[in-house]
């Protein structure tokens, strides 16, 4: 059987120098070969990017695994394209959770697709567009914008990767390719040394096929004092009560199809048999509106961040691109402020739908994998994500069911700001008492033979 690369336990080698370093060359080889059909790969690196000496003084957490890192994210001796044509940024430094990696022992296998800008939930860039896993035969969109991240870890390319999340570009691509993605609180990781959408939403997350891989790179890639932060929370969850989840009535989701409402409902009877203590509501603003709230203000800054580009007629960027950016920055002062306090208003609105403790559930996304003869610019692929940016919040997305025809449904943990310890033990929790995440690992291994 080919090999496949589906947990990061499987990946942590203890070997010698010499026995790691020929591990590692025939992971490569590997990874190399298997992307020229995946495509989740932009560049791939001659020699993968390691640290020889860890800084660490405990065993390193993430010895000689490979990761793949979304193409916003600097790399030193990688280039740096932001899904752009126009782009080609050499850094000379490592981003500040790259660096961290790096001194767990990781290992960067290369960098992975992004649409451009990382403004696109479809999965498709100038640069290209990364095979979704859950049908070999290349007929479902991926999800984006951290496509090619969510595509190299459902392939088994890589058993974890490093995306970026501004409104759902972490959970989205999760969803659609059925692994699991977590969106922290803004600020608990770095964003020193990646390229910045909207510094107001901007969080690089980590993206893996279980919750328990998404913790452990989730804690590697934490500053010190924050992974203390973590490891005490995740304590506590574990010594408490299971949380009071929060689902939402029908009425509150009119865009979820039938496929994903189902998926939600059998997920919150199961909650509810897991001893999970459960309560319905009405959600009290629309995500639509949140929605609307969330383009204004990321748009305008998206426009600050990248206008060198936007603003040269020269530049090749793609047409839908240039135009909402450009758009984007034509927004007032009066009008942003507006934006910015109607973004407090809706805060404070869906946080008083938490219980103390407690966490909202809601599905990742409307609809299961689109076809890719289904493309719609017009759709908010992020109608469910967007929201948890623009509280502050945080949210881990995972596997709650498959469609009649094996498209894997997802569903988010959501909470306030801080709470990243309190969704990633719901989400184990989940994991260890329901299946679906290896009915899709089993699936994918099954359309990567």
């Amino acid at each position: 059987m080919a090999l496949f690369l589906d947990s990061i336990d499987n990946c942590i080698t203890q070997q010698t120098a010499a026995e790691r370093d020929a591990l590692i060359r025939d992971r490569m080889q590997f990874i190399r070969k298997r992307n020229e059909n995946v495509r989740a790969f932009v560049h791939l690196a001659e020699e993968p990017v390691q640290e020889r000496l860890l800084r660490s003084q405990s065993v390193p957490m993430l010895s000689g695994v490979p990761l793949a890192v979304k193409d916003l994210i600097d790399v030193a001796g990688m280039p740096t394209r932001l899904g752009c044509r126009a782009v080609d940024l050499r850094p000379q430094q490592h981003a500040l959770v790259i660096a961290n990696l790096l001194g767990e022992g990781a290992v960067i296998a290369g960098k992975s697709h992004t649409t451009e800008f990382a403004m696109s939930g479809w999965g498709v860039s100038p640069l290209g567009r990364p095979l979704n896993p859950i049908d070999a035969s290349d007929v479902y969109f991926s999800g984006g914008s951290s496509n090619g991240s969510a595509s190299a870890v459902a392939a088994g390319l890589v058993p974890a990767a490093l995306g970026t999340d501004t409104g759902g570009s972490v959970r989205i691509p999760s969803s659609w390719c059925g692994i699991t993605g977590l969106k922290g609180s803004p600020g608990w990781v770095s964003t020193k040394g990646v390229a910045a959408l909207s510094q107001r939403f901007d969080v690089v997350g980590p993206m893996a096929r279980t919750a328990s891989d998404v913790r452990l790179l989730y804690r590697a890639m934490l500053p010190a004092a924050r992974r203390q932060v973590l490891e005490k929370g995740l304590e506590q969850a574990t010594a408490q009560p299971l949380p009071t989840l929060v689902f939402l009535d029908d009425a509150s989701l009119p865009e979820a199809d039938a496929d994903m409402l189902a998926s939600y409902r059998d997920s919150q009877a199961r909650c509810e048999a897991l001893g999970f203590p459960v309560s319905i509501a009405r959600i009290p603003v629309s995500f639509a509106q949140m929605s609307q709230v969330w383009a204004g203000l990321s748009g305008t800054e998206g426009y600050l961040n990248n206008r060198q580009w936007v603003d040269d007629p020269a530049a090749p960027l793609d047409d839908a691109v240039r135009e909402s950016l450009t758009q984007s920055g034509r927004t007032d002062l009066a009008s942003y402020f507006n934006l910015l306090n109607r973004a407090g208003q809706y805060r404070e609105q869906i946080e008083s739908l938490l219980p103390a403790g407690g966490m909202l559930v809601v599905p990742t996304t409307s609809t299961p994998a689109t076809r890719l003869t289904q493309f719609d610019p017009q759709r908010p692929l992020g109608i469910y994500t967007r929201f948890v940016n623009l509280i502050q919040g945080c949210a881990i997305a995972v596997p709650n069911g498959f469609t009649h025809d094996q498209r894997p449904t997802s569903m988010q943990f959501v909470a306030g700001y801080g709470q990243d310890a309190a969704v990633l033990h719901a989400a184990i929790q989940w994991q260890a008492q329901t299946d679906w995440h290896e009915q899709v690992r089993r699936l994918h291994q099954q359309q990567m033979q």
